[in-house]
């Protein structure tokens, strides 16, 4: 599938800015989107998740895990 040079363009700057949670980014817009019942927004934010997804070498199911918080983080390095 081609990718259009807009959603290339909104993902590679969310990876850029946002690392990891770019990908989170874009899928809690395409929520909002789907829930709003705009389609072709949505259609645009669905892409731009995948291409994020790609470039920053994560799965679509480590999308949808909670992060841990700075206290779980700091109490897991200490153990």
């Amino acid at each position: 599938m081609k990718t259009d040079l807009d959603i290339l363009l909104v993902a590679t700057r969310l990876v850029e800015e946002l690392g990891d949670d770019a990908a989170r980014l874009a899928k809690v817009k395409l929520v909002e989107l789907i829930a709003a019942n705009n389609l072709r927004a949505a259609a645009f934010w669905r892409e731009v998740m995948r291409v994020c997804e790609q470039q920053s070498g994560i799965a679509s199911r480590e999308v949808l895990q909670p992060r841990l918080g700075a206290v779980e983080q700091s109490r897991q390095a200490s153990h």
